[in-house]
């Protein structure tokens, strides 16, 4: 695959359930210095797990600038190489009798449902039967997904952050999962619940497009959010 990985410890968690999982990584926010992959970016960027284990290794660095400047120079083209790799990530995923699953943001916020490279159309409707998920901070979007308006096989969990917590909320309420990073340590229960909502653990898997409808995804603090102060961090 070009720009698509597997490589992820989360993922292949969710191998045991028969899911085979790929993911794009590109320069969060404005780290590549040609393009802000994260328009709602605050705190978050400066704690992202994009510096958390492999991730904050130079050359995963170095690779996920490169895609994202090819993205910015070409986005059409990226579209259709991105195409290539979903179906080559298939092939796969048959082979070892596993559903595919697709996430394109794994460490970007950019609106896919509306990036049809050459031939105009997204790749959530070029393959209907995949189910692609994704985390995003943009309230906009998270509520024409609440409207039942982006594709039906694409599945958005609400990032929570210091910034937008009325928003966490609203959404929330209106049957949008909200991811919410707590400071409970690894080894530590998270809460039950939060904002009156039932908290489940979304370190157990990466599989966001599995869990219940209407529930906190509870996330322990990693890399450079243990040290968060700015509100970002839930404390417990």
């Amino acid at each position: 695959m070009i720009y698509l990985s597997d490589n992820n410890a989360k993922t292949t968690k969710g191998e045991e359930l028969g899911v085979y999982t790929v993911i794009l990584y590109l320069a969060p926010a404005n780290e590549s210095g040609v393009l802000n992959t994260c328009q709602y970016a605050t705190e978050c960027a400066n704690v992202c797990l994009y510096k958390a284990g492999r991730g904050a290794m130079p050359n995963v660095i170095s690779a996920r600038v490169n895609r994202t400047i090819a993205f910015a120079n070409n986005p059409k083209l990226f579209v259709e190489n991105l195409a290539s790799d979903i179906e080559e990530a298939q092939v796969t995923a048959n082979n070892k009798g596993m559903k595919l699953a697709v996430r394109l943001n794994g460490t970007s916020d950019l609106p896919w449902e509306k990036l049809g490279g050459f031939l105009k159309v997204n790749l959530m409707d070029r393959f209907p039967s995949v189910p692609f998920y994704d985390y995003t901070k943009n309230p906009n979007r998270a509520e024409l997904y609440a409207q039942g308006q982006m594709p039906k096989n694409y599945h958005l969990t609400f990032s929570r952050s210091e910034a937008n917590g009325e928003d966490a909320e609203r959404l929330l309420n209106l049957g949008v999962n909200i991811a919410c990073v707590f400071s409970t340590a690894k080894e530590d229960e998270l809460p039950k619940t939060y904002l009156g909502k039932e908290v489940i653990d979304g370190d157990v898997t990466d599989i966001r497009f599995l869990d219940p409808k209407g529930v906190v995804v509870g996330l322990r603090a990693k890399g450079p959010a243990r040290k968060d102060q700015s509100g970002f961090v839930v404390h417990i």
